[in-house]
This record gives C-alpha cells, sequence and structure tokens, in this order.
C-alpha cells in the first residue's frame, strides 16, 4: 500500500484534504495528514517535531502533498533527513518572501517555512516528480511568485483558474487533478 502523507498550511487543515484522503483511502492509499498546530502553533521546529513521528511511511513510492507553508515545510523537512519520495504535490506553494499588512505572525511564519536554495536544490533531488497547482486569485501569495515557484522547484506547473488559494476562504472542496496526477504514477 502506498502512502501518502498531506501536510496543511497556516490556517489548519482545508476541506480538499478531507475530499483527497476520502477519495484516496477508496483508491486502496494509506493517507496521513498530520494534525499541525495552526497558526500561532505554526513553527517549523514544532511541526517537524511532530511529523516525525510519521517518518516511517516515507519511503521511494511515498507521494506528499504540501498546501501554503506546508510546502515549504516539506522542503525543508525532506532535505534535512534526507528523504527520498516518488512525488511532490504543492498546492499554492511559494518560496519567496512576502508580506500581508497588519498579518505579523501570518508573515513571521511565511519567513520561517521558506526553503533557501540549498535545500530546494536538495529537495529536487529527493523527488522523482514534482508538480505544483496555483490559481489567479490567491488571496494570499502574489501571482509573480506563485508563477515562478514550479520554476524554481523544476516542477509541471498546473495553472486552474478561479481557485484561489485552495484553502478555507476559497470554498473549494474537492480538487479532481491531485488525483489525476496521482494516477499517472501509481
Amino acid at each position: 500500500m502506498k502512502n501518502i502523507i498531506l501536510i496543511h498550511g497556516y490556517n489548519g487543515i482545508p476541506k480538499i484534504y478531507t475530499w483527497l484522503e476520502e477519495n484516496l483511502t477508496k483508491k486502496g492509499f494509506n493517507v496521513v495528514i498530520p494534525n499541525l498546530p495552526p497558526r500561532e502553533g505554526a513553527i517549523y521546529n514544532d511541526w517537524k517535531n511532530i511529523i516525525s513521528r510519521y517518518n516511517d511511511f516515507f519511503n521511494e513510492e511515498t507521494i506528499i502533498i504540501g498546501h501554503s507553508i506546508g510546502n515549504g515545510c516539506l522542503i525543508k523537512y525532506l532535505a534535512e533527513y534526507n528523504i527520498k519520495v516518488n512525488l511532490y504535490i504543492g498546492l499554492a506553494g511559494f518560496d519567496k518572501y512576502f508580506e500581508h499588512d497588519g498579518r505579523d505572525d501570518l508573515n513571521r511564519a511565511v519567513k520561517e517555512f521558506i526553503a533557501n536554495d540549498e535545500e530546494i536544490e536538495k529537495f529536487k533531488f529527493l523527488t522523482n516528480y514534482r508538480y505544483d497547482i496555483y490559481s489567479n486569485d490567491d488571496h494570499i501569495v502574489p501571482f509573480e511568485i506563485l508563477k515562478n515557484y514550479p520554476l524554481d522547484i523544476n516542477a509541471k506547473e498546473i495553472f486552474i483558474k478561479g481557485i484561489g488559494h485552495m484553502g478555507k476562504k476559497s470554498g473549494l472542496e474537492e480538487i479532481p487533478e491531485v488525483i489525476d496526477i496521482i494516477e499517472k504514477y501509481n
């Protein structure tokens, strides 16, 4: 049974993760969604300690999916522990700093979870296949940063118009494109 590990972003587990878990489990995958502390609790060292409890689920056939800062968390984590996986799918991923006025804690988390160039290079070596999904109307990450992220991590980009940041505010409840990607490598 192949493992799929989903790492959420700053605001916690999005609805699309519940939908992915249900649909991927039906297809025979073992889906793991660590419940990481959101918002003020989004601290990389705390998240990595929780994720390390799931190290037995990481192997060269594992599929990993990150949402928002969960992408940077996965890149940093794989690079730090030298973990090789088969497939990575990023949702609203970024690797450059940006700020939101009046959102100091979000700004701190954005800065803390951005992977550096060395971690990104190692991540590219540790992942066989990389995809990134982003949209034109993301209310969190600036479009230019979203657009450049797949280039920076050498991922196949998938642009889907009108799905926002793919979290709670966007109202997105399913994302069949993720399952289509996974089925290519199953």
